[in-house]
């Protein structure tokens, strides 16, 4: 059953998330990759950053195998999806591939949204809501 993600409420629990992150992998990790599943993953990853919460090491893990095994260089609407995702779950294991690989990226546009991506996020990666405390 096709489940359409970005009809969930903006705020929801971490441990509810994790439900919806599974049922993602469960529907969509032995099918063919699209833009369509990223854009829905990219709902999920939305109301995780909401948390201020890290996904889970399990689901994260999970999760970061499915966005490479999805990525598309040629294409800026994946690449573009996929980086809004690595950015809302801070995955840094995802980041540093795609920036890796950024010199061998053909197209124009989508090694522009590397750079951008790379001097926007590569300092927040790793703690993304910054220092809490001092507010």
């Amino acid at each position: 059953m096709y489940m359409d993600y970005k009809n969930l409420s903006d705020t929801l629990e971490p441990s509810e998330l994790e439900g919806y992150f599974n049922a993602f992998l469960n529907q969509y990790s032995n099918k063919p990759k699209s833009l369509k599943a990223l854009r829905q993953l990219y709902e999920l990853s939305y109301r995780q950053w909401d948390t201020y919460e890290v996904l889970a090491p399990e689901i994260s893990k999970k999760i970061s195998e499915y966005i490479i095994s999805s990525i598309n260089f040629k294409s800026f609407d994946i690449m573009d999806t996929i980086i809004s995702i690595v950015e809302n779950l801070f995955l840094k294991d995802v980041f540093d591939f795609i920036v890796s690989k950024k010199d061998i990226v053909t197209s124009e546009s989508v090694k522009m949204l590397i750079t951008e991506a790379e001097e926007e996020y590569s300092e927040s990666i790793c703690n993304p809501y910054g220092d809490l405390d001092d507010f």
